[in-house]
């Protein structure tokens, strides 16, 4: 098992004009998956921190806008540890990469 914490951004029109979000924290923080459960959640994510995948990068969903209030949300992943299975984040990411939509 390897360990990943989820994060969320919120951004208004408002916090956007002063560069910064709204509101943001962890939805989890270092839950334990199994390489598959990672590919599986990776699926909806579309975004990441660099184009170049090494163990700090991490995956982002794409914005979805809450059309009642104006507000964007987006949640990250990121790899939590432990150090020796950063090789299955890096796989996992590589995969996702590559099958963005």
């Amino acid at each position: 098992m390897l360990l990943c914490s989820k994060t969320y951004e919120i951004i208004t029109h408002e916090s956007a004009e002063n560069g910064e979000a709204e509101d943001a924290g962890f939805i989890f923080e270092s839950e334990p998956f199994t390489f598959r459960d990672l590919v599986r959640e990776l699926r909806s994510y579309t975004h990441f921190s660099s184009s170049v995948v090494d163990r700090y990068t991490w995956a982002s969903t794409e914005p979805e806008q809450d059309y009642r209030t104006g507000e964007y949300r987006s949640e990250s992943l990121h790899f939590a540890g432990p150090e020796h299975k950063a090789k299955y984040w890096l796989k996992a990411l590589k995969y996702a990469q590559r099958h963005a939509r």
